[in-house]
């Protein structure tokens, strides 16, 4: 019997090792292990619409899954534009991972601190998933995923 992280359905290709876009990397170093990082610019990834930049689904145990969206920003961003990007990355997730317990992670890296008023807008574009909201998590660019996870 396959667990949920095998019966992920993800072509291949698309699957990155490094995560960096726009001038903004993040790190994947202390993630625990297993976990596929999907690019979503990629011609075969899932995505259709609107988008976040990866997807990254993790295997907290043998059929509990975590996906991350997650949105890399170099310099200032729209709180709105944001959610609408992350809101197709669980589009997406939902299309590809398992009816597997799972949760969703919204995340934003950002290079340059966003204005204040754009964190409060994030408070009010949650990102839906499976019937549940999540709320948006910031972090800077260079940092660990796995600090934002925590």
């Amino acid at each position: 019997m396959t667990s949920a992280f095998e019966q992920v359905d993800v072509d291949v290709s698309c699957l990155s090792r490094e995560c960096e876009k726009q001038g903004c990397r993040v790190e994947l170093a202390d993630l625990s292990h297993p976990f596929r990082l999907i690019d979503m610019d990629h011609p075969k990834s899932p995505a259709k619409g609107s988008r976040c930049d990866y997807l990254l689904v993790g295997e907290e145990g043998p059929n509990n899954l975590y996906v991350v969206a997650l949105e890399l920003k170099s310099s200032s961003f729209h709180a709105k534009s944001v959610s609408k990007q992350l809101a197709g990355g669980a589009k997406a997730a939902d299309r590809v991972v398992p009816k597997a317990s799972c949760c969703l992670v919204p995340v934003v890296a950002y290079g340059r601190r966003p204005h204040r008023g754009e964190v409060g807008r994030l408070a009010k574009h949650p990102v839906r998933f499976r019937r549940r909201r999540y709320a948006i998590k910031l972090m800077k660019c260079g940092e660990h995923l796995a600090d934002a996870l925590a």
